[in-house]
């Protein structure tokens, strides 16, 4: 069985999961404050499934198409988070321990920090308020590394050469990409992006949906970052240009500490 058919199989799953999810929100007394978050891990695997079934297909997908859906849910997700109380960039957390999983953290208004602090579906991060959800380039990282024998070096210019690999070749979302490093930010531009159309759409309904849920290649950028160095990341801004259809993508990145870092 080849990739394509693991990411078929997986984003089937995922799917198929999504329902059970909304089921069980329904069946969910609203008292437990458990509703929205059941939703919110319905909509995430909605978003993965499909993301995944994008790169299923033996013969290369239409472009359009294939930006279309790896958006697809992501304004829901978005309304799902704001009426949450979110704000501001996800932060992706690195792994609390060898083999776990990256994390993503949004912090809430102040005006429902009491509301968070009575029922379940929240956390705390660096004395803030917050939800905590996996990312949704999660599935998409676990099938990397199981099909593809992903591995996450802990050195900066390595780590960043597997980064650029994945982009390029293994998924072949972008022509060829440029990083630069200026300080504790790092600035990825995907040029000729193959999913620039849905990038567009998304642009064009709320901006703020890319910080509140990033899509799957920011989100996999992002938690390659976090998991390899195992620092926290943060999604500043993205930013298109229509001349040749790139994508530029601003991180954050915690790089205190880190003696594999380039000065």
């Amino acid at each position: 069985m080849n990739g394509y058919n693991h990411y078929r199989i997986g984003s089937y799953l995922l799917i198929g999961f999504a329902p059970l999810l909304i089921l069980a929100a329904v069946l969910t007394d609203p008292q437990e404050y458990m509703q929205s978050p059941f939703l919110m891990l319905s909509a995430t695997c909605f978003i993965g499934g499909g993301f995944l079934f994008a790169l299923s297909g033996d013969k290369p997908i239409d472009a359009w198409l294939a930006g279309r859906l790896s958006v697809q849910g992501i304004p829901t997700l978005g309304h799902i988070i704001r009426d949450m109380g979110g704000s501001g960039p996800a932060v992706f957390l690195p792994p609390e321990s060898e083999g776990g999983r990256v994390t993503q953290f949004t912090s809430t208004r102040s005006d429902y920090r009491s509301f968070a602090a009575e029922g379940g579906g929240f956390a705390y991060h660096n004395g803030s308020t917050g939800i905590l959800t996996p990312p949704l380039a999660a599935p998409l990282l676990d099938d990397l590394k199981n099909d593809n024998d992903l591995a996450l070096p802990k050195d900066y210019s390595l780590l960043m050469g597997a980064i650029r690999e994945v982009c390029e070749e293994t998924l072949s979302v972008t022509e060829w990409m440029d990083i630069r490093r200026d300080g504790d930010r790092v600035i990825f531009t995907l040029h000729n992006y193959l999913l620039f159309s849905g990038c567009a759409s998304l642009h064009a309904d709320s901006p703020e949906f890319c910080m509140l849920c990033p899509c799957s290649i920011c989100s996999l950028i992002a938690c390659m970052i976090a998991e390899g160095l195992g620092c926290e990341v943060s999604l500043n801004r993205t930013a298109l240009d229509d001349a040749d259809r790139s994508l530029r993508v601003e991180l954050s990145c915690a790089f205190a500490g880190k003696s594999s870092l380039p000065a």
